[in-house]
């Protein structure tokens, strides 16, 4: 008689209570004592009557004498993620494409578009020193890129892009200043814009809601909401003030003002990093929100500087996401009032943190300028230009 056969008339009934056992860990453990009572030579034996390898009637063995600890199969089965291998793999794609970032035009969604190709993202990934060329493979990091949200948008034929010839270096500069101000905990980086009127009114904004609500066809009014925003970007607190006209240069440097005073007056910030589209009532060049932001300079002792994304390229302010939340909450309501634009904006958070939502009354008149020769001075005595993109770097010195 053979030794299955043997081991089956003396064991049989203890053969099938373990075949029944459902339990993974126990069914090894009384393998294994069965296997230390028979002794000898009977691992081969076993390993047919259960139907498993000789290595799990070892395993069983082990796990019975204690000389090793159960694991279920399904924690070590498969390939691990890429990012199990490579915990700092996601960190590094966000520092690779920060500055390759967009968000809709049109804001119909938060999701934010890469214009770099997977084959530009792992090129530059290599580059850090960290990984090499069969770490991953392109579809592999192309699913990573989906999953961390960011898709890569084609530019349609019919609408390409305007480039001024100092695209690339105000981006490189953008890039640089970023760095610069990350790394330094007494600067303080806030980004603005001014949204496009919110028209006041039962006006339909094509956006849905689960509830039947009847909008009027013409959008003829003059009634209007216009939201200035500043968004911080090391703290994510957002500010909104909002506006029923237009606000003028000195308005959106009041509101820039009324922001450091109640965020860091008093603290041991020394400058202050604005990122700004260079729009006609903030550009580089409007002598009266410099000569604004010159006061400022001097009255709290910091240096301002405004550090400006390219012409054409506005959707790359980190703001507009801001914009894209905002229309993305509102879109299936009838805006009809300013109390109710103020109630969706209070509600607003940005990264865990709620909105100080502000309407203000816009105190100056439109047109100021300041005299040639007057500015001239104040460039020459505070204002410091970057050589090649003049217009797109201002440092402001008290």
């Amino acid at each position: 008689m053979i030794i299955s056969e043997k081991i089956k008339k003396c064991y049989g009934n203890l053969i099938e209570s373990i075949k029944k056992c459902n339990d993974k860990e126990q069914k090894l453990f009384m393998i294994g004592s069965l296997a230390v009572d028979i002794g000898g030579r009977c691992i081969s034996a076993l390993s047919k009557i259960f139907g498993i390898s000789r290595i799990t009637i070892r395993k069983a063995i082990k796990l019975f004498k204690k000389e090793i600890v159960y694991y279920p199969i399904t924690e070590t089965r498969g390939r691990k993620k890429l990012t199990e291998i490579y915990p700092y793999l996601e960190k590094d794609i966000t520092e690779v494409i920060e500055n390759s970032l967009s968000t809709d035009p049109k804001f119909k969604t938060e999701k934010q578009y890469v214009n770099m190709t997977v084959k530009e993202i792992k090129k530059q990934l290599i580059e850090t020193g960290k990984y090499e060329e069969n770490s991953f493979s392109n579809s592999s990091l192309n699913n990573i890129l989906n999953e961390m949200g960011y898709g890569l948008k084609k530019v349609k034929k019919t609408k390409p892009l305007k480039k001024i010839k100092e695209t690339d270096d105000i981006f490189d500069n953008v890039k640089k200043k970023k760095e610069e101000g990350s790394s330094d905990n007494k600067t303080v980086m806030i980004s603005i814009d001014t949204k496009d009127k919110v028209l006041l009114g039962p006006f339909s904004r094509n956006g849905y809601n689960r509830v039947v609500i009847e909008a009027v066809d013409h959008e003829l009014t003059n009634n209007c909401l216009i939201p200035f925003g500043i968004l911080d970007l090391k703290k994510n607190i957002p500010y909104l003030f909002n506006y029923t006209s237009k606000p003028t240069s000195l308005d959106l440097v009041d509101c820039i003002e009324e922001f450091y005073v109640e965020q860091y007056l008093n603290s041991d910030i020394n400058k202050l990093m604005i990122f700004l589209d260079n729009g006609p009532d903030n550009s580089g060049v409007r002598t009266v929100f410099l000569s604004g932001l010159i006061n400022i300079s001097r009255r709290y002792n910091i240096e301002i500087e405004l550090v400006y994304y390219p012409p054409y390229h506005s959707k790359y302010n980190p703001i507009e996401r801001l914009w894209a939340r905002l229309e993305m909450i509102w879109n299936g309501f009838l805006l009809e009032t300013i109390d109710i634009c103020l109630n969706f904006m209070k509600n607003l958070t940005w990264k865990g943190v709620k909105s100080v939502t502000k309407l203000k009354e816009v105190k100056y008149e439109k047109g100021l300028t300041i005299d040639k020769k007057k500015m001239k001075n104040l460039e020459d005595k505070y204002i410091t230009r970057t050589e090649g993109i003049k217009k797109w770097s201002v440092l402001i010195t008290p």
